[in-house]
């Protein structure tokens, strides 16, 4: 991999140059006109709902009485976000209630031994579920919609509301699976037998939605007095609360009343797929943002995104998944916040990946410091030959990092969250390391001990340079993203070595040794595992169309 030579300069803080601030101020602006715009046509489509359905004349606007324009817009997105929250949560509540009714129905079948009835009875709930895919479809989209709308440039960093789009999701994965389902049972079984594990099945899918259902209602911190008026005001079709007549068809008009109100006649159709200006969003300036929808849409495909399932990343409180980030295809509707969580995601991975990089190294250290003592010289020629192997890691690091730049996925912009330049620099400060200094050490007599002392004082000052900003860095770790695991410390890892199972026999009859060789051995393998974690199973080598695009000139 070719390496580009740079003058490495650590960032303390980074200043827009004029123009750029100016554009980035004029985008923000462009930004908050669009959403402001998207945000107000749902709010007066649900103010127009409610006057309609209520008896109470009151505008809802005169709840909103701020002096700020932004201040009643940041009102007015909170209600709406809230509203939609509830009222989806009530049009599934009702549907799920029919369900619950009619799972009981086939439960009631079934220890009386009326086995036709029992498994139609599976067979109409499976049928009932599949004919609500469009409805749950469209609010999917909906809500999918919402969950685009970047209020970083909205809001300053505080409590805000949601849109519900895990629980939208988790019921429309479910409902998918249920419609594509041709036969994943046993044929070997009986229909009884099949019908009686597919009951087993929706009761538990039953359950699951309604401890989702309340959870968010009970954990809810923006249910107030307006909203529960409003959601008594604002009416939904009714469902069938028995068997009747014509059950099917009111089913079916509860289902696409549904589309019509709470999908087609929001909007949602329009801001997706917009053919009118104001509904389509604004692209920044100096952004080529083609040439950044086309490489997310080839990485987000790739296998690499999986070794990153125990990180996800903080965003206004929310953790967002990596199957979140990456599941959906990008577009010029979702690019900016598609960009800006895949690079916070990277972010979180390459830091994790810069954080047991030092651990390991340090803990090698120490192991030459306390176990080698005898054999400090030899140790540590050890350590710098495996910290020399690590140097294909930090090129793959630093070619994606690169890469990202030049496909505007990641503009520089040291104040984001999804700003990768810290961790570019420790991936640079390295590569300059090693491409200034010969760590091989391969014309080195054993005896000449005077040059290894001296790589071992520029290693060290380097090394606690990088130590110095990645412990300030790691203090906001947990504000940008959640890891399921703990980082381990370097005590754990040199304990795991000292471990007698894990001690080689070799060459070196020293046990001191033995230990440092095995603690090399673990390190070359977590670098190679990086290598083709982070640079090959994400695809970068596949982004060709941005090999020769220019690189941000802050990063030369």
């Amino acid at each position: 991999m070719k390496f580009y030579s740079f003058v490495l300069i650590f960032i303390v803080v980074f200043v827009l140059q004029p123009d750029k601030r100016v554009h980035c101020e004029t985008y923000r602006a462009m930004y908050e006109n669009y959403i402001e715009r998207v945000v107000s046509h749902i709010y007066s489509q649900i103010i127009s709902y409610r006057k309609q359905d209520s008896n109470n004349d009151m505008d809802i606007d005169e709840a909103f009485q701020p002096n700020s324009k932004m201040l009643n817009f940041n009102l007015k997105y909170c209600y709406t976000i809230n509203i939609l929250n509830l009222k989806y949560i009530q049009i599934l509540k009702k549907f799920f209630n029919l369900i619950k009714l009619i799972l009981n129905a086939c439960q009631k079948y079934h220890p009386k031994n009326e086995l036709n009835k029992f498994i139609l009875c599976v067979q109409m709930v499976e049928i009932i579920i599949k004919d609500s895919k469009n409805m749950a479809e469209n609010l999917h989209n909906a809500m999918k919609f919402l969950s685009y709308i970047d209020i970083r440039f909205l809001f300053s960093q505080g409590s805000v509301a949601h849109p519900i789009f895990d629980i939208i999701d988790f019921i429309y994965q479910y409902i998918l699976n249920i419609s594509s389902e041709t036969s994943s049972f046993d044929l070997n079984k009986s229909p009884y037998e099949i019908s009686k594990m597919k009951l087993e099945n929706l009761i538990i899918f039953q359950a699951d939605v309604s401890t989702l259902m309340f959870n968010f209602i009970h954990n809810s911190t923006f249910i107030d007095i307006i909203l529960l008026n409003d959601l008594k005001n604002i009416k939904i079709v009714e469902l069938p609360n028995k068997f009747i007549p014509k059950r099917n068809e009111i089913i079916t008009k509860f289902f696409n009343k549904i589309i019509e109100v709470w999908y087609k006649n929001l909007g949602f159709e329009e801001f997706l797929n917009p053919t009118t200006a104001e509904f389509i969003p604004p692209i920044p300036p100096n952004t080529n943002q083609n040439d950044g929808i086309e490489a997310l849409n080839i990485i987000r495909k790739e296998s690499g995104w999986k070794k990153m399932n125990h990180i996800s990343i903080v965003y206004f409180g929310e953790h967002i998944s990596v199957d979140r980030i990456i599941n959906d295809e990008v577009s010029n509707i979702n690019f900016q916040i598609k960009k800006d969580h895949v690079s916070q995601l990277i972010r979180c991975r390459f830091t994790e990946i810069m954080k047991n990089y030092r651990t390991l190294l340090s803990a090698m250290l120490y192991i030459c410091d306390k176990d080698a003592y005898d054999n400090y010289h030899k140790c540590l020629i050890e350590l710098f030959s495996s910290f020399v192997k690590s140097k294909q890691m930090l090129e793959y690091l630093y070619e994606a990092l690169v890469t990202l730049n030049r496909s505007s996925i990641w503009s520089v912009n040291y104040f984001s969250k999804s700003n990768l330049q810290r961790v570019f620099d420790w991936v640079a400060g390295f590569l300059n390391l090693l491409e200034n200094n010969d760590f091989s050490l391969k014309n080195i007599d054993d005896n000449e001990i005077k040059t290894v002392e001296q790589l071992l004082v520029i290693f060290k000052n380097t090394f606690h340079s990088f130590n110095t900003q990645i412990s300030s860095d790691m203090k906001i770790y947990d504000t940008l993203c959640y890891k399921d695991d703990k980082f381990k410390n370097v005590q754990y890892y040199v304990n795991y070595f000292r471990n007698p199972e894990n001690i080689l026999i070799n060459s070196y009859p020293e046990n001191s040794m033995q230990i440092m060789l095995y603690a090399c051995n673990f390190f070359d393998s977590f670098c190679e595992n990086v290598s083709k974690s982070c640079y090959e199973d994400l695809g970068f080598e596949k982004l060709s169309h941005c090999k020769n695009k220019e690189l941000d000139r802050k990063l030369l």
